[in-house]
């Protein structure tokens, strides 16, 4: 037996040993109707195990623990966002009490768009991120670009201070940050929140450039140049169409990154006049009516703006976040 054939039985076996365990437990301990969530998984996850066993000994390159880690992945997703949708579409005065949803209703979402504390929060939320974005690309791109194109001393020990800082915990440096703004007289104002947020920013942003220069046709360029092209000419025939559209899904994901934090926003804002959407959702309890709904409902409108992204350029995204710099 070769060592693909027997990898491929492993992962047929432990598939079908998992549909066989979550079809069993849903039978004889989940009620409905969310028992037909259990019994779908179940057998998606056994019919995975069976396929595994009838195409283990083929010629193609299938990975069965590839399609099974999917199914994993799409389940610890998809289940926890239907939770959040079953709470946010539950009457007023009810508590949720099964995954799917049984008496929807919209109220929930129309208070969420319709609350001043949210749209206070979204306001504060779009104009930070948006703010700490350009700033962190008008810094963050020509850094990429001495990185990748200048032979710069130490270049990689700088990326890597770079990389370093994109894992540095958020929640350590909120302290500090709060000191000299209290100091400088600038606690809890919207945009005294721009700064920190650089440290998301800046890093994420230079990151992401280097990927894109780094595999970006530099010998176009150098083409063009010899040429004789103007600096505008540059820009027209290799800038905008080479590297324009990756800038603007880089400055996409930045931004959106920006939007998620919480850490910042509840950490440095004196009030609800400063705080971000994901600290207003944290801190939400006897600040909206119907908390657990509205936050609910205030999460999955949130949730649009990272799902269109993904949705619309996702061969540009698994591209930026796929690759490393070598």
């Amino acid at each position: 037996m070769t060592p693909p054939v027997r990898s491929r039985l492993w992962a047929s076996i432990i598939s079908f040993a998992l549909g066989f365990a979550v079809a069993n437990y849903g039978i004889l301990a989940i009620a409905r109707p969310d028992q037909w969530l259990w019994i779908g998984v179940a057998v998606v996850l056994m019919a995975t195990g069976a396929a595994g066993v009838m195409f283990a000994d083929t010629a193609r390159a299938v990975s069965f623990w590839a399609v099974l880690g999917l199914e994993l992945i799409v389940v610890f997703v998809a289940v926890p966002v239907l939770w959040t949708f079953t709470v946010a579409t539950t009457p007023a005065g009810q508590t949720a009490r099964t995954v799917w949803p049984q008496d929807v209703t919209w109220s929930a979402f129309d208070g969420a768009i319709h609350s001043d504390i949210l749209r206070d929060a979204a306001a504060t939320s779009f104009v930070v991120a948006a703010l700490a974005t350009l700033i962190a690309l008008l810094l963050g791109v020509p850094a990429a670009y001495a990185l990748v194109r200048l032979p710069v001393r130490g270049r990689w020990l700088v990326y890597g201070l770079f990389v370093a800082a994109l894992l540095v915990p958020v929640v350590a440096l909120v302290g500090p940050f709060a000191d000299q703004l209290i100091d400088l007289d600038a606690f809890g104002s919207r945009l005294s929140l721009v700064v920190p947020a650089l440290v998301i920013t800046l890093p994420l942003a230079t990151w992401l450039s280097v990927t894109l220069f780094r595999d970006a046709p530099w010998t176009l360029f150098d083409a063009v140049r010899a040429d004789g092209a103007t600096r505008t000419q540059q820009l027209r025939r290799f800038a905008l169409p080479q590297l324009a559209p990756g800038l603007v899904v880089v400055a996409l994901l930045t931004f959106v990154a920006a939007c998620n934090d919480f850490v910042i926003g509840a950490g440095l804002a004196a009030d609800r006049t400063g705080l971000t959407v994901p600290a207003t959702l944290l801190l939400a309890t006897g600040q909206v009516d119907d908390a657990s709904a509205a936050v609910a409902a205030a999460g999955l409108l949130w949730l649009l703006l990272p799902l269109a992204l993904l949705l619309v350029l996702p061969r540009r995204i698994n591209h930026l976040l796929g690759r490393s710099y070598r």
